[in-house]
């Protein structure tokens, strides 16, 4: 497996947890759920990298690691870069290896999140991720724009095409854009309408929900149908809205 940058930002890329830790047993387990074998190991987490929120306060503990049959196993006492998945949580947490690095392939990692405000040393990798997520996304919408909310309303329910009422209904609302700057596509400087699905349903959960005299950078899908009666544009996925600094991003990428 080959060292370096490249191969730490496609593993964080493919994992949702990584963390510093030393091996303190071989062919161990903590969770009577979780077997021991000749591929789980016992690793106290020296340094989180990157976690979900649950996780980011695993530091000091011991997790139990299905280890991957594609690498050499480790011996009690190294310590490694772990990048994981999980495979079961109870009174401690259990995990599946997907990658492993030495410990000196992220020590810059661990030295730069000392002088900045990241609260984790992968951080700033994520940010790149989902920077080049915003990136390939934008290219396949059919408009961007830097606007304002400026209004806010619920679309009559007559302008509702029938046969999708359902527990999973979008509840279309309309937002009022006032555009300041069109980065991509046919909108003009000016009013704009667009709808958005106002639904918490988990169909709709992580859709962006605008909010009055928010400011953004909007990525839009044309509407089509009947609702392209109510709105030329609708936001449709959780990556439609960014924060106003991300056109920079987005234009230095495009460069």
């Amino acid at each position: 497996m080959p060292e370096g940058p490249e191969n730490v930002l496609d593993l964080v890329r493919r994992t949702p947890l990584s963390f510093l830790g030393t091996v303190t047993r071989l062919g161990a387990t903590r969770l009577a759920t979780v077997p021991a074998g000749e591929r789980t190991a016992v690793v106290q987490v020296d340094t989180v990298l990157h976690a979900p929120d649950a996780f980011r306060k695993l530091a000091g503990s011991e997790v139990t690691v299905q280890l991957s049959a594609e690498l050499d196993p480790p011996a009690v006492g190294d310590a490694a870069a772990f990048f994981t998945e999980g495979a079961a949580y109870g009174e401690t947490l259990a995990v599946t290896e997907v990658g492993r690095l030495p410990a000196d392939a992220v020590a810059p990692n661990v030295s730069a999140v000392a002088r900045s405000a990241d609260p984790m040393p992968f951080t700033a990798l994520q940010r790149d991720i989902a920077d080049e997520g915003m990136v390939a996304h934008a290219d396949g919408v059919d408009a961007v724009v830097v606007a304002v909310v400026v209004g806010l309303e619920q679309v009559d329910a007559g302008a509702v095409p029938e046969g999708i009422f359902s527990e999973h209904a979008p509840d279309w609302w309309r937002a009022r854009l006032d555009v300041s700057h069109v980065e991509q596509g046919r909108p003009a400087p000016g009013p704009l309408m667009v709808l958005y699905p106002n639904s918490r349903d988990f169909q709709w959960h992580d859709v962006p929900k605008p909010r009055a005299s928010q400011e953004g950078m909007w990525l839009l899908h044309s509407t089509e149908g009947t609702l392209a009666e109510s709105a030329p544009f609708q936001i449709l996925h959780p990556d439609d809205y960014q924060p106003v600094q991300k056109l920079e991003t987005l234009q230095a990428a495009r460069r």
